[in-house]
């Protein structure tokens, strides 16, 4: 019998295995709930909240050239409401896991950073600052993963069935109208968000920088096309 050559991606020795280990991924978590500690440590131990306000993003702050805020405040949380910190860090960590392993660490890393700069400038410019002193949070984050994963499943469909992975439902989760379903629902998130801005419907979050985060995610993902078999197999692949 005829080994089947792709178990040899199972190996986790295999430089395969370390190309798509999430690091990034893990790395950019634990660096939210270490930076959540620091704003902890300043306001409840040194009685400060130096620390938030240095990094948040804030008109004064951009005015007076702390440029870095408008990438900055997305690893910043209420101290006060760490179910936001949870939030964003679970979706974040549960679709980046996904999304890395098909975008590769670099486009992903690029995909956190420009989902963060693009909510601070579509709150920057898009009338937050008319309704928050500041903007803190992953949230823009959050939209850009939803709308890139969302656009994403049919790559990682292929990459589940090319390394034969066994994954639960997975006759059920991985066909089109599965791949329409979650779609739907990513949008249906984001038109609410789009008319709570319209109708002025104030829930607590900043719309515009949802949907802003929303637009770069999707844009992201289709300028910047990934060749399916290409993101994630080695060039002595037999089936690249």
């Amino acid at each position: 019998m005829k080994k089947d050559k792709r178990i040899l991606f199972k190996d986790m020795s295999s430089p395969y295995f370390l190309k798509t280990l999430p690091w990034v991924t893990q790395a950019l978590t634990t660096f939210l709930f270490i930076i959540y500690l620091i704003q902890i440590t300043f306001l409840f131990v040194f009685g400060s909240t130096w620390f938030r306000s240095f990094f948040a993003l804030t008109t004064d702050g951009v005015f007076h050239g702390r440029l870095w805020e408008f990438l900055t405040y997305a690893f910043l949380h209420d101290e006060m409401e760490p179910p936001h910190l949870l939030t964003n860090a679970i979706i974040i960590y549960s679709l980046g896991n996904q999304l890395e392993k098909v975008l590769g660490h670099l486009r992903l890393a690029l995909l956190f950073v420009g989902g963060a700069i693009s909510g601070g400038l579509g709150w920057f410019f898009f009338g937050g600052p008319m309704h928050e002193p500041g903007l803190i949070g992953a949230s823009g984050v959050v939209f850009s993963f939803l709308l890139a994963f969302a656009f994403c499943l049919q790559e990682i469909w292929i990459r589940s069935l090319t390394l034969n992975q066994d994954i639960p439902f997975q006759r059920f989760i991985f066909n089109p109208t599965f791949f329409l379903v979650i779609q739907v629902i990513v949008l249906v998130f984001v038109v609410f968000e789009a008319l709570c801005l319209v109708f002025d419907i104030h829930t607590g979050s900043s719309h515009t920088a949802h949907l802003a985060g929303a637009i770069f995610g999707y844009l992201y993902v289709k300028l910047w096309p990934i060749k399916p078999l290409e993101a994630f197999l080695p060039s002595s692949h037999p089936f690249r």
